[in-house]
């Protein structure tokens, strides 16, 4: 791996996203449930982390079939649950550091009322009080290792690509979407395997989510199935965030009408705080078969992808804005599954 800029491999103390950082952070947690999910493909632990009580629903069939009988409340009946469950996943592809930051954040606002730079979130915090939000803050630690920039702030849409996709032996450096065109990526070809795959080159994101699926794939698949969330909410980062993909293909019109309600709110609170969001939502109608597709179709939970900004040098943001772009984010997916639980179903 190159050092292409030093700076990348610095940040401030409430920055935390190494693969040792979360893990010195969960072993410190108080007031929630810490446990191990499963393991990468290098048998890295993924750990999961959860505020509020879990209520475990009787479920007499699969989502599928409950849906194609008319009878939803088979697979899941809201009536049952007390307070909604919000599943947030982060760093899929782990060099996308931005939402693992922003994890831990909450969960300090959780542990102690206050962010890791001493900010009060009394909203956020009363808001997470009424639901079970459980987060995967590091669910790749593969390519976080692989590839532990700590941060892409000033940098290059090269050095992202880099530090993300990776380097040919032929030294072109692989971008997207050209990545998505091999999966796995072939491992004897490359001189660095970027931080979007696990050691096997697997992306996560495009898995073979129905036949053989990576080790960590079938982790994520097996917590959502345990947990059954009302909303999915998965953390990416980019060059022109902060942006929601919505609406997508290959969900419920209920479905993408939340998507769109939920990217249209947080867009307005982001544009109200100077936080530049990237043009509104983004859609994926034409396409997009993802991650978080796949554990909709798995639970029925509504499915959001949110996009982050880097802060490169096309789009520049400092970490407080970065980290205040995540938090409001978190607060207001929260404050929408409060009013409404989400009722993707």
């Amino acid at each position: 791996m190159q050092i292409r800029q030093p700076q990348f491999f610095t940040a401030p103390d409430f920055w935390k996203t190494t693969w040792e950082e979360v893990n010195t952070f969960l072993g410190g947690v108080q007031r929630g449930q810490v446990w191990e999910i499963g393991r990468s493909h290098s048998g890295h632990a993924l750990r999961a982390l959860a505020y509020g009580e879990a209520e475990i629903l009787p479920r007499r069939t699969t989502y599928s079939s409950a849906i194609a009988s008319g009878h939803p409340e088979d697979f899941y009946d809201p009536g049952r649950r007390q307070r909604p469950v919000l599943l947030i996943i982060g760093a899929i592809h782990a060099a996308e550091i931005e939402g693992t930051a922003t994890c831990l954040n909450f969960a300090q606002v959780m542990e102690t009322g206050k962010d890791l730079r001493g900010r009060s979130w009394p909203v956020l915090r009363q808001l997470a009080e009424k639901l079970r939000v459980v987060l995967v803050p590091l669910p790749q630690p593969d390519g976080r290792r692989r590839a532990p920039v700590r941060n892409l702030i000033g940098g290059t849409v090269d050095d992202l690509y880099y530090y993300g996709q990776g380097l040919f032996k032929n030294g072109e450096i692989l971008r997207w979407p050209e990545s998505k065109r091999l999966q796995p990526i072939p491992l004897d070809q490359m001189e660095f395997l970027g931080g979007y795959y696990n050691d096997a080159g697997v992306n996560i994101q495009h898995d073979d989510f129905f036949g053989r699926p990576a080790p960590e794939t079938r982790a994520l698949f097996d917590l959502a199935a345990a947990e059954i969330p009302d909303c999915i909410l998965t953390l990416h980062s980019c060059g022109s965030g902060p942006f929601f993909i919505a609406p997508e293909a290959f969900i419920s019109p209920a479905c993408q009408f939340h998507q769109v309600q939920v990217a249209a709110l947080v867009a307005d609170r982001h544009r109200r705080e100077g936080l530049r969001p990237g043009g509104g939502s983004r859609t994926a109608l034409q396409g997009g078969f993802y991650f978080h597709t796949a554990l909709h179709h798995h639970t029925g939970a509504l499915p959001l992808l949110f996009e982050f900004p880097h802060g490169l040098e096309i789009k520049p943001f400092t970490f407080d804005e970065i980290l205040d772009v995540g938090l409001s984010l978190f607060e207001e997916v929260m404050r929408y599954g409060v009013s409404g639980r989400y009722w993707p179903r």
